[in-house]
Parts: C-alpha cells; sequence; structure tokens
C-alpha cells in the first residue's frame, strides 16, 4: 500500500528485510529500507518456557525501538499485528500514533502453539499499545476482540483489495495451459497458495478422489510452495489420483495459474481475506471455498460460487461436482464474481480508507492537543 501513496500526501517509509527476496521490486528511489527485523519466532516448535518467551520479545521490542525512535514518524503502521512486538516497540519509541492491521487470524495457530501465558501476556500487551487497528474482514475483527479484549470501537475493518485490471484474464485458456504443461483437454479445478496445513490442500485431494470415480474429464492443478509438498503427493498416491493431479511448484506469474483454470478452490481452514481469493475472482472464476474467516464476506453463496463448512469433504466435493458439468453457471458465478471484486474489494478501496483512518487518528491527535488534553 505504502506504493500508493505518492498522490496522497503523506510521505511513507517502507520497512523492510533487505534480506528477503520478496522486496526485490521495491523502487527504492521512493523508499528507504530499515534495518532487517529479526521476528520472534513465536510459532517454532522449539519455542522456550513462557518466561523467556515473554523476556526475549521485550528484549527485542527494546532494540527496535532504537531503530524507531532514529526514524522519527508522526505515524507507525504496523503489519499482522497479533502476538509480535512492533506496536510495542513504537509506544516505546515515542511515536505520536500507533495503528496496526490485523492480517491473520489467532485461528492460524492450529497446533495451540500460543496459548500459554508468555504468548497471551505479548498479544494483549501489544494490543494496548495500539491507539487503533485495522482488520482485513469482520470475521478477523471479532476473533481480535475475543482473543485480546480490544475494544469494538478501536478496530475498523477494512476488506483487502486488489487491482482488478492486474488481475484479468489475459491470455487464452490454452495458451496458458501450454505454457504450464498442463492438459489443453481437460476440466481444471485449481487451488493457488502455500502449501501448509492451513489453506486445506489435503481436504481438496481428499474431495477429488471422490469427484475423479464419477467425473473422469477433471484434474486437480496446486501451484505453491512449501513444507507439505510431498506429503500431498504422496496423499494423491495412496488415493489413485496422482496422475490427475497436477503440482505446478511456484509460479512466476500467479496470473498464468488462474488463466489456465476453470473452477477456483479454496476449502481453507482457517482464514483472515486471502487476496488469493480476491484474485482468482477478479479473473472470473467460479470459487468454491470454506466459510472461514471472512470468506463468506467475499463469496456470496449461490451468485458469485459456492461455500461450504469447513472441513466438510463430502460437501466440497458435492459443490465442485456439480460445477463441473454446468458451463453456464460457472460462467454466470464468474462474471458476478467479478462484478464485486470491481465494486467492492479494489486496492484503490483499501488504501483510501486506510488513508481516511491516517486522517482520523491525525485529526484525533490534533484535537486533544489544541484542547491542552
Amino acid at each position: 500500500m505504502s506504493l500508493s501513496k505518492g498522490e496522497s500526501g503523506h510521505d511513507s517509509l517502507l520497512g523492510v528485510d533487505v534480506n528477503d527476496n520478496r522486496t526485490d521490486d521495491v523502487p527504492l528511489s521512493r523508499e528507504r529500507h530499515a534495518e532487517p527485523r529479526q521476528t520472534y519466532r513465536v510459532f517454532n516448535k522449539l519455542a522456550p518456557a513462557d518466561a523467556k518467551i515473554l523476556l526475549g520479545a521485550l528484549r527485542e521490542a527494546r532494540a527496535e525501538a532504537d531503530r524507531i525512535r532514529r526514524i522519527g514518524a508522526d505515524l507507525y503502521h504496523a503489519q499482522n499485528t497479533g502476538c509480535e512486538t512492533s506496536p510495542i516497540a513504537a509506544r516505546w519509541a515515542g511515536i505520536p500514533i500507533v495503528l496496526g492491521t490485523f492480517h491473520t487470524d489467532s485461528t492460524y495457530d492450529l497446533d495451540r502453539q500460543r496459548d500459554g501465558w508468555g504468548h497471551r501476556l505479548i498479544e494483549r500487551y501489544s494490543n494496548r499499545c495500539l491507539h487503533h487497528a485495522i482488520a482485513v474482514s469482520e470475521a478477523t475483527r471479532h476473533d481480535w476482540m475475543r482473543r485480546t479484549g480490544i475494544r469494538g470501537d478501536r478496530v475498523t475493518t477494512i476488506h483487502n483489495g486488489v487491482c482488478p485490471e492486474t488481475y484479468r484474464r489475459r491470455r487464452s485458456q490454452a495458451a496458458a495451459r501450454a505454457e504450464l504443461g498442463l492438459p489443453a483437454d481437460r476440466l481444471l479445478i485449481g487451488a493457488v497458495g502455500r502449501l501448509d496445513r492451513a489453506k486445506g490442500h489435503a481436504d481438496l485431494i481428499d474431495a477429488f478422489a471422490r469427484i475423479a470415480t464419477t467425473k473422469q474429464e477433471a484434474d486437480l492443478v496446486i501451484a505453491g510452495a512449501g513444507p507439505l509438498r510431498e506429503e500431498l503427493a504422496s496423499r494423491s498416491e495412496r488415493l489413485g489420483v496422482a496422475s490427475r493431479v497436477h503440482f505446478l511448484g511456484q509460479v512466476s506469474e500467479v496470473s498464468l495459474a488462474y488463466d489456465a483454470l476453470d473452477v477456483y478452490a479454496m476449502p481453507s481452514l482457517c482464514e483472515a481475506l486471502p487476496f488469493a481469493l480476491l484474485e482468482a475472482m477478479a479473473h472470473g472464476l467460479p470459487c468454491v471455498t470454506s466459510r472461514a474467516g471472512g470468506m463468506p464476506e467475499v463469496v456470496v453463496d449461490g451468485q458469485t460460487g459456492r461455500l461450504v463448512a469447513t472441513g466438510d469433504v463430502e460437501a466440497l466435493a458435492t459443490a465442485l461436482t456439480n460445477l463441473i458439468g454446468a458451463e453456464e453457471l460457472r460462467r454466470d458465478y464468474g462474471a458476478a464474481g467479478r462484478a464485486r471484486v470491481e465494486k467492492h474489494f479494489t486496492e484503490r478501496q483499501m488504501v483510501e480508507q486506510t488513508l481516511r483512518v491516517y486522517d482520523q487518528l491525525v485529526e484525533q491527535r490534533l484535537t486533544k492537543q489544541r484542547s491542552g488534553s
């Protein structure tokens, strides 16, 4: 979002890890890299005892506060606020306004590694250090209100958004499939995303195995990398569908994968509001998703796609099967989905709403200063 703000009247500093190759396309003529931030690994299975976790996080916050203090910002916007230290560090650094965005739900902690008192204290303290917060979905807003007790009037929901012109079909389906080495004559159900447990790929493969017995014309495409790659491939082998499940790995141009598909599936076990879903809808794909997190705020069941209960493999298989033989319905869902993204979930809307929050927080502070309170 920082790159979209040149015309807004705000000067922005983007803090990134210079060792992260995902930042290679950041134009350094407009942004300055902050020192790399060593994130405390709260999800590490070898996490130390709660007291050590707490002390380590506070030590990190102190070091980070020194770096933030040198920036001299008027407003500090921390990303992925939750059990992390940036809001704490910003308050310790004396930043006048500290804002945070909840990009994930606490439900992402599937193995319940953050249930110890050390993590919970950091979460609550981190949230108390925020003057205000943004949640990327209503579900995410309510999740963190329950989790940390942050008041509802201190959290604004601003849905994620994408650029519809960036994520639109730019090549024929046949050309995309040829470039990716996918069969030209199959109906392709696909998923794009990191291969980890939260994304529900195991459920998708199980559902496809049910579909495959009656729908010989369909194949499954999984694009993305992650720790479950070999496990998911073995699952496909065990279920007898390995020849019809195509693992693409990391695709350099994600739009290429969307262009190759007929149906998009996202049976996540937990979500906030995934960009991949918005991208797929912007490409005009009918979507079948679970009801996890904020996805029901995007997918209108029976209009832009289908929603199924999280973890319900049978319902997932049924919803996908019903779309396989219904070309007109797929087309109608896809068109309605793109129209919904264009109306409600654009990047411009997301940026404008975020800037309004900035302006409101600044105005509130100026009003306080004028009143002497």
